[in-house]
């Protein structure tokens, strides 16, 4: 997604590469949460959001995502995959009948 088209609310998207996930969405206040799963510790970490654009709030997870590999994970060594793949959801307006 370009950064010069703002998401809508309730955005997300998804990167996983084992045994890390990275989740981000876009808050109501237009700021980019981002939460890190790892697999291997059973664990949800989550990391300060971004302000500014989806580019730099997906580089600023993975740097966050290396930092804890290498501080917590027990890798110190530990780098991202060189091609990760952003899985998006953009929320569609649903109207529910009863």
């Amino acid at each position: 997604m370009s950064q010069l088209i703002t998401p809508p609310r309730g955005y997300a998207c998804l990167a996983e590469f084992t045994p890390l996930t990275i989740e981000i969405q876009r808050s109501p206040e237009g700021l980019w949460i981002m939460q890190l799963f790892d697999g291997r510790a059973g664990c949800k970490v989550i990391m300060p959001p971004s302000e500014f654009s989806l580019d730099a709030a997906k580089q600023k997870a993975l740097v966050n995502a290396q930092f804890y590999m290498r501080k917590y994970g027990g890798d110190v060594s530990w780098t991202p995959p060189s091609t990760i793949e952003w899985h998006e959801f953009t929320p569609r307006d649903v109207i529910w009948e009863t």
